[in-house]
């Protein structure tokens, strides 16, 4: 998933440099256990400028996880753009694109976490907001292998049950993957050979 970026270098943190730090606390500890003193101290800010942009931890989850989200679509959108019709390449491009958000470097690890895991913290109609991009991403991997099985490169019954398949690999085994220290690089390519091995079943 693409994630917040880093923030230019400044005296006094920003919006985006506090999210940053709030979110990767959420990573390490988890919501619930994350408290706004602990996110304002690892910003250097303090809690009443934390208060300031963001007025509850909940805003502070909503507003990264729409706005992650949001870059992963549009970030995606893009690379399919780039790769053309064949449909290996699309899928290719897909996984790549999802991989590298979740484990490009130790932010994106941490962030990840919070955006597969924390959703449902929100309350409902916030909820219900980052579920249909779920729903938007799993049907962008539905139509690339739905789009191949029409072209006669992929086999698979069930294009629904496939884009399923391919997100919990990119989303959860790349993880596992990184975690045994494996490279970005060499993570991108299993994952990728997996999601072709399981459209092709």
């Amino acid at each position: 998933m693409a994630l917040v970026e880093d923030p230019s270098s400044r005296a006094r943190p920003g919006k985006t440099a506090i999210m940053r730090a709030a979110v990767a606390v959420m990573g390490e500890v988890g919501y619930e256990a994350a408290s706004m003193r602990d996110m304002a101290a690892r910003a250097g800010v303090s809690v009443a400028a934390l208060y300031y942009h963001f007025p509850s931890k909940a805003d502070l989850l909503r507003e990264f996880l729409d706005e992650a989200w949001e870059l992963s679509l549009a970030r995606i959108d893009r690379r399919l753009r780039l790769a053309g019709d064949d449909p290996e390449a699309r899928l290719d491009a897909v996984v790549g694109t999802i991989v590298a958000g979740q484990i490009h470097d130790d932010f994106a690890k941490l962030a990840s976490n919070v955006a597969l895991r924390d959703h449902v913290r929100l309350a409902a109609p916030d909820r219900t907001t980052i579920e249909r991009k779920h729903a938007r991403m799993r049907s962008i991997v539905e139509r690339v292998i739905a789009d191949g099985v029409d072209a006669g490169r992929f086999t698979i019954a069930e294009p629904l049950a496939g884009a399923k398949a391919v997100l919990a690999l990119a989303n959860y085994t790349a993880k596992s993957l990184a975690a045994d220290g494996k490279s970005t690089d060499d993570v991108i390519a299993i994952i990728q050979r997996f999601a072709r091995a399981i459209v092709k079943t």
